[in-house]
């Protein structure tokens, strides 16, 4: 029934994408590949709740190829990315079905609703792809599709250059990956994941250097350090039902990739492989926060924010790492449920954000945070599910990022067991600056809500701003949902990344590790019991509302309880505040320096609450700035003031523009052999054939 499920769920994928391709220039053709696309996404629902419940199966597909037939097989490890594939899925396929009306014509919106079921049925083979051919046919097919769907407005600056970057790159990290699976002996006939997981072909150097690769080829996908440089460009280029696939689900298959390559396929860890991914991963998260402080383009400020938090995941990776290379496979599986657990609450909340920017960008035609402002009063549900998923990120308890980010903290303090002291000393370090990396986001979070949403409007787009359609806001309404639902009730979300952390690391008990059954052990866990327990049993059945990692019972967290808490809380302060504000109250104007009324752009921008931060961090941004003044003659009245910033990328300064530069140098030194002349060729290839001679 699981594979019936997934294969009902590609047909109907591969139905939408033919629909889309083959009738183009009907105007319905558009909105009918959509709808096949949400079936499709439900279908997919389906099967990862069977997938997430211990029902296995293997199927070969009809196509096979001289090293190898296609196969996919259920786990749960693929389940809780199939789970996350239908969700967004169906908010992407909703929130598409209105948002390419602006696009074009019929034919365009067409192929691009064709695109986009393509992905997410490469998506689910990725996902689901039971030997290295299969991944990789799948992951090259979907590399290509993302490609052609960033372009699909292709008359928008800047966009083909993005997308050729995004291919340039993911090209690099599919040879890398072809190269680590033929390492690992992936790639001989009919060798499947589940023999390479049980008896690991590799060893020794052999095996250093494919998790190098496979650190790499994953790495592009996934924005690692210093491979993330196609995400600040791509994003913000491609349309925002593309950006929320691209963050809510592509980028995901790079952890994927990585969980199922480094903790599964490979065999016993070294010690440098941990603090090498561990090392990467913090330096990753804190550069996609320190820039994601600068930017003013929306969209990219939510891309350097994506590079943030998988750098969180692939830190806590590296961790998991260290801890099974010190024999701690409790922790180093509670290590693998923070990162997929974040995996599939951030693949809900940034595909809610990248909606939500698409509806402002729908709404004002603006995506600088600094001309926008006061669209909370004229688009109220955009508001309302953007400020979810941006609190969800922030680490607001009761909210997503709140449950994983202080369960991956309590994980790294955990390092005072281990008996090597640089383990403790790169764990406790780690922590510390993923610490600093959390309060960093807050900030970054209430600078985005404030300045787009909050105070009044800069600008005459954000004045005359308006509500987007409802199927827009059905499908942020979707994820966003999903997450608040997850988040507030933890032995869905807990309980599906803990099946599928326990499928990657053969440890069993796991759930029970981190979401104790507290119903059943009222002995164990007499507090949780007393605040309420007991009576939530009745509306919550299985493990209970309260996450305890690794079995340690004094740190633990009741998202639900905190919830309840803080809902008694504002309440009662509302109920005090209502009944004080019944007082005659007296309006006055503000003051504002002798001004008649306060201009717009008296309040803070965007740009103007981080300015600290650009101070502080001057030497890693190296900031500069510039201001020129129109002043009257004498020079004693200004009329007007401009001011200009600029930041530098270290990384794309440093390594993509002088690595551009040498394949230039390249390009023009091998375009010389190129002379035109027939003879010249020939004796090129008689050369060649001297040269064979010699070596053979």
């Amino acid at each position: 029934m699981a594979l019936e499920l997934l294969g009902a769920a590609l047909a109907a994928y591969i139905a939408a994408a033919a629909i889309g391709l083959s009738v183009a220039r009907w105007p319905a053709a558009g909105d009918l590949s959509a709808a096949a696309g949400v079936a499709a996404s439900l279908a997919a629902v389906a099967a990862a709740v069977l997938w997430l419940g211990g029902a296995h199966g293997h199927a070969a597909l009809p196509v096979s190829t001289p090293i190898g037939a296609f196969a996919v097989r259920a786990t749960p490890l693929g389940g809780l990315f199939l789970l996350l594939t239908g969700v967004v899925g169906t908010g992407v396929c909703l929130y598409s079905a209105a948002y390419t009306a602006h696009v074009g014509g019929p034919l365009r919106r067409a192929t691009a609703h064709a695109l986009l079921a393509l992905v997410l049925a490469t998506i689910v083979v990725v996902v689901a792809a039971a030997d290295a051919v299969t991944f990789l046919v799948a992951w090259e097919c979907m590399v290509i599709a993302s490609y052609v769907l960033v372009t699909v407005e292709f008359d928008r600056p800047h966009r083909p250059q993005a997308a050729f970057l995004l291919l340039a790159l993911a090209k690099v990290g599919f040879l890398a990956l072809v190269v680590a699976f033929a390492l690992v002996g992936a790639l001989h006939p009919g060798v499947s994941f589940v023999a390479l997981a049980r008896h690991p072909q590799v060893s020794g150097a052999a095996a250093s250097a494919a998790f190098v690769l496979f650190l790499v080829g994953f790495g592009v996908k996934a924005g690692l350090l210093p491979l993330q440089g196609w995400l600040p460009e791509a994003h913000p280029a491609a349309p925002a039902h593309v950006s929320a696939l691209l963050s809510g689900l592509v980028v995901k298959t790079g952890i994927y990739g990585l969980v199922l390559a480094l903790v599964t396929l490979l065999p016993e860890p070294a010690a440098w492989w941990g603090y090498l991914t561990l090392g990467l991963g913090v330096l990753t998260a804190l550069y996609g926060v320190l820039f994601s402080l600068l930017v003013s383009d929306l969209k990219r400020m939510l891309a350097y924010s994506t590079i943030e938090n998988l750098g969180f995941m692939v830190a806590m990776l590296g961790a998991a790492l260290v801890f099974r290379q010190s024999h701690h496979p409790l922790l180093a599986a509670t290590a693998v449920v923070v990162v997929l657990l974040h995996t599939l609450y951030h693949g809900l909340l940034k595909s809610t954000l990248f909606m939500g920017a698409g509806s402002v960008d729908t709404a004002t035609h603006q995506l600088d945070m600094d001309r926008l402002g006061g669209l909370a009063r004229r688009m109220r549900w955009t508001t309302l599910l953007f400020f979810l998923g941006a609190m969800g990120l922030a680490g607001v308890p009761p909210l997503n990022g709140f449950q994983t980010e202080w369960l991956g903290l309590q994980v790294l303090i955990r390092a005072r067991i281990l008996g090597s002291p640089e383990g403790r000393v790169a764990l406790a370090g780690a922590g510390m600056l993923l610490t600093l990396t959390f309060a960093l986001a807050v900030t970054t979070y209430v600078r985005v809500v404030g300045g787009t949403f909050l105070g009044v409007a800069r600008s005459e787009a954000a004045r005359s701003a308006r509500e987007v359609p409802w199927a827009m806001r059905l499908g942020m309404v979707v994820t966003a949902a999903t997450a608040v639902l997850t988040a507030l009730v933890p032995p869905l979300g807990v309980g599906a990344a803990a099946a599928a952390a326990g499928s990657a690391t053969r440890v069993r008990g796991l759930l029970d590790a981190v979401l104790p059954p507290i119903f059943l052990h009222p002995g164990r866990f007499p507090l949780p019991v007393r605040l309420g327990a007991t009576f939530l049993h009745q509306v919550i059945p299985g493990n209970g509302v309260v996450i305890v990692p690794t079995s340690f019972t004094d740190a633990f967290i009741s998202p639900t309880y905190i919830f309840c808490t803080l809902a008694i809380v504002i309440g009662v302060t509302a109920g005090v505040l209502r009944l004080l504000g019944r007082r005659p109250r007296r309006e006055t104007a503000v003051w504002a320096g002798a001004i008649a009324q306060p201009h717009p752009a008296m309040q803070y921008t965007a740009t103007a609450f981080t300015n600290p931060f650009r101070s502080i961090f001057g030497g890693i941004f190296r900031a500069q700035r510039a201001i020129e003044g129109d002043y009257d003659q004498p020079p004693y009245f200004v009329r007007s003031l401009r001011y200009a910033r600029r930041v530098v990328e270290p990384v794309d300064a440093y390594v993509y523009r002088p690595a551009v530069g040498a394949a230039r140098c390249l390009s023009r030194a091998a375009g010389r052999l190129q002379a035109g002349s027939v003879s010249l060729y020939l004796l090129y290839v008689v050369a060649v054939f001297v040269i064979i001679l010699f070596i053979r």
